[in-house]
């Protein structure tokens, strides 16, 4: 259920005008509150007759309809409107960082299994056009995630900031078609996306999903590093991990006549069990296995999260023309209620 809170819509600094020069005008509403308005019949006998109370009110509410009118009229040509406000929400989601290699060996095709069938639809398809299609398919889903995107290769780059925008981190995916260049910069990559989550308030799971295919040598001091800001930020790491043909897999531990900086992923995947942070692995070796462990990430983040949610600026003024056409309708009721002409009587 999606719980809403407008944050200080009644203050003044939450209004503006787009014009003042309107406003000027605005003392010609009390024109009729000061004119007698009415047409004035000289007629002896009009003193003597007893007061009636309708024509008295009537003549009060027509004074009042035309100031309403005039003052309307003056606010609305003011074009008074709503700063931009935040919305308060609360849904079942996380604060949802997505870290995507874009190194070139993105571009190659998964593993191949023994006995596979190389005429297979998805044999030579890319780890890239796998990913991508199934983090479309995440980010579609998680309606109630604050989303945002981070690619890496020889260096990071925000491809869309953390946020509701869902067109947003569609449009960095797509972007993702040309074909990955450089290195893997796991590290960095990392980095830049947990400082998105810096100066905000822990309002729900935070989680970051790394998709790479291949690990990195990180020297004491960057893993010293990235262990503090993943401890600061308290956020959770999943990590993709896009076997290679000649990607070391992670369910086998070297042997002790071989060294673990032979195989960087194993490395990685080491290094990251000593975050003091959920840790979770997925090694995939099609898409199938992609899309399994994104419908498990998608599992394990539905939490309780709040955040605050933009709203863009708010156009008041047909709320004022509104008031200005209800106070004309009113004014021509009463001016076909008013007697134009006192009747003569007649002599038979």
């Amino acid at each position: 259920m999606m719980q809403t809170t407008w944050t200080a819509l009644m203050s003044w600094e939450s209004w503006g005008l787009s014009r003042h020069w309107p406003l000027l005008c605005l003392p010609l509403a009390l024109l009729p509150l000061c004119l007698r308005g009415f047409v004035a019949f000289a007629h002896p006998a009009v003193q003597g007759l007893p007061e009636d109370m309708l024509s008295i009110w009537m003549a009060r509410l027509w004074r009042w309809a035309a100031a309403l009118l005039l003052a309307a009229l003056c606010l609305a040509l003011a074009g008074p409107y709503l700063h931009t406000q935040h919305i308060e929400k609360l849904g079942r989601g996380a604060h949802v960082m997505i870290v995507l290699d874009r190194s070139a060996s993105m571009n190659d095709p998964f593993a191949k299994k023994a006995g596979a069938d190389p005429r297979a639809s998805d044999a030579r398809i890319s780890k890239m056009v796998a990913a991508r299609d199934v983090l479309k398919s995440m980010v579609k889903q998680g309606h109630e995630d604050l989303m945002g995107m981070v690619t890496f290769s020889t260096s990071p780059i925000l491809a869309a900031p953390l946020g509701s925008d869902r067109g947003f981190v569609q449009a960095a995916l797509d972007a993702t078609e040309a074909g990955g260049m450089g290195f893997t910069a796991v590290a960095r990559g990392l980095g830049m996306a947990l400082d998105y989550f810096s100066d905000q308030p822990v309002t729900g799971a935070r989680a970051i999903v790394l998709v790479s295919d291949g690990g990195a040598h990180l020297d004491g001091k960057t893993q010293d590093m990235l262990r503090a800001m993943f401890m600061r930020q308290q956020a959770s790491l999943y990590w993709i991990y896009l076997r290679s043909e000649n990607g070391a897999s992670l369910k086998q531990t070297p042997g002790q006549e071989e060294s673990v900086d032979a195989y960087p992923e194993y490395a990685l995947h080491e290094y990251f069990q000593t975050l003091h942070v959920p840790y979770h692995v997925y090694e995939a070796e099609n898409p199938q296995t992609v899309a399994a462990a994104i419908q498990d990430i998608a599992r394990l983040k539905n939490k309780p999260t709040r955040y605050m949610e933009p709203v863009s600026r708010v156009d008041l003024s047909g709320y004022f023309y509104l008031m200005a056409c209800l106070a004309c309708l009113v004014l021509c009721v009463i001016d076909r209620l008013e007697l134009k002409q006192w009747p003569l009587s007649s002599n038979n």
